[in-house]
């Protein structure tokens, strides 16, 4: 048994190729972008307002100096609060108001319309 030769203990191969650190580093910049973009997102539809709100904008800020706004915003942004009980008063201003819309120069507003239009305003149930 003089022929036979002894078998080496177990070596460690230390086989590191860079590819796979550079695989890991893109996978984790990856996945960092990935969750920042959806935090940033998140964050933008948080503050977008809805239809409604932007509606009760417009009414809370209408500019009683300029007739032909008025009736648009009235006709347009005011529909979308009204109910049953508020229905015919609604259809009532804004048959008052036709007179301030499709024309090139509007009179001035009547004071006792503006009136009606303020105390409609202040009577609407702002239900968002």
């Amino acid at each position: 048994m003089k022929g036979l030769i002894d078998i080496k203990g177990v070596e460690d191969l230390n086989y590191t190729n860079p590819l796979w650190y550079l695989l890991a580093i893109v996978t984790l910049i990856l996945i960092i972008a990935i969750v920042i973009y959806f935090k940033k997102r998140k964050r933008v539809y948080k503050f977008k307002l809805t239809p409604k709100e932007i509606a009760k904008e417009n009414i809370l800020n209408i500019d009683f100096n300029n007739p032909k706004s008025v009736a648009y915003i009235f006709s347009e942004d005011v529909y979308k609060f009204i109910d049953n009980s508020t229905k015919e008063k609604f259809k009532e201003l804004e048959n008052a108001l036709l007179e301030y819309k499709y024309k090139k120069e509007v009179p001035k507003l009547d004071a006792k319309l503006e009136q009606e239009i303020k105390k409609f305003i202040k009577g609407i149930k702002w239900e968002i």
